[in-house]
């Protein structure tokens, strides 16, 4: 069986999309057009690519298989075409697309990788800040081609590298020194502060709460007073006016890398992984 090429197209769209009406948009065609396009490729395969809803579209295990390999041939095909043209070093370009927790992504993913963004203008770059617990199901659905968690997750189909370790610690301002002032976290979901005093064998503690959006949201908090946090180590290294309050307990996690393992590795997703594994620490 060869999968018509146009068809197939038309998929890949709509599962990155996850829409039609915006996948027809980005092809040049209708909206009709589109839809046919997709349902003849799902008659052609004998299988259902896509669950329609109100909010868009979601791939179904078939259509997930589908779009790995989609990935996989584009990358390819790329990667092939650049070096037989010479327009690229090693090979270097494509599509790169990473999504990480906020407060590793600014501050160590990015700088991390500056080397092989600056190494070619054929790079296209995507960069994600998203709640943890929304980084998976990124993968897995292919809008991510690589992940960082601050654990280690038995994700099927997936490889898993540490790059790093992030030490967690208690800050406060200097000038605010209560200690039943509020805790700033993300949002009613973030676990961190209780995750923090339960690793120092204080469990059952009562805390009063303020969310503030993002890690950078809770340091400007912090750093004006509003309250104390439990934060990164390297975020607040620099600042004169956040103090660490000490703990017998160390509390670290580790940073991990996490892409498909039937992903073809380019050289770009290949050098991606090594520098990560190289440079990440340097940032931490």
């Amino acid at each position: 069986m060869k999968i018509n090429k146009d068809r197939l197209s038309a998929f890949y769209q709509v599962a990155i999309s996850k829409n039609f009406h915006t996948a027809a948009d980005v092809l040049c065609i209708t909206q009709p057009a589109l839809s046919q396009r997709v349902l003849k490729l799902e008659q052609e395969i004998e299988t259902t690519l896509f669950i329609r809803g109100n909010d868009g579209v979601t791939l179904t295990q078939s259509g997930l298989l589908l779009l790995e390999y989609v990935r996989n041939i584009s990358s390819m095909e790329l990667e092939v075409l650049a070096k037989i043209s010479g327009r690229t070093n090693g090979g270097r370009c494509g599509t790169l697309r990473v999504a990480a927790y906020s407060s590793i992504l600014r501050s160590v993913i990015m700088p991390a990788l500056k080397p092989i963004l600056d190494s070619s203008e054929d790079i296209h770059v995507e960069f994600f800040s998203r709640e943890m617990r929304e980084l998976p199901s990124m993968l897995k659905t292919c809008e991510a081609d690589f992940i960082v968690l601050d654990h280690f997750n038995d994700l099927i189909n997936f490889n898993k590298v540490k790059i790093g370790e992030e030490e967690i610690v208690h800050a406060r301002h200097k000038e605010h020194t209560d200690e039943n002032q509020v805790f700033l976290d993300h949002d009613i979901q973030d676990m961190t502060t209780f995750s923090f005093f339960k690793s120092q064998g204080l469990g059952d503690v009562s805390l009063k709460r303020c969310y503030y959006d993002d890690i950078y949201g809770v340091i400007d908090g912090v750093k004006l007073g509003f309250g104390q946090a439990i934060v990164s180590r390297h975020l607040i290294s620099d600042l004169n006016d956040i103090e660490i309050i000490p703990y017998p307990q160390v509390v670290s996690n580790p940073l991990v890398l996490y892409y498909h393992s039937n992903q073809y590795l380019t050289s770009l997703y290949q050098e991606v992984i090594d520098t990560l594994k190289k440079r990440a620490a340097l940032f931490l």
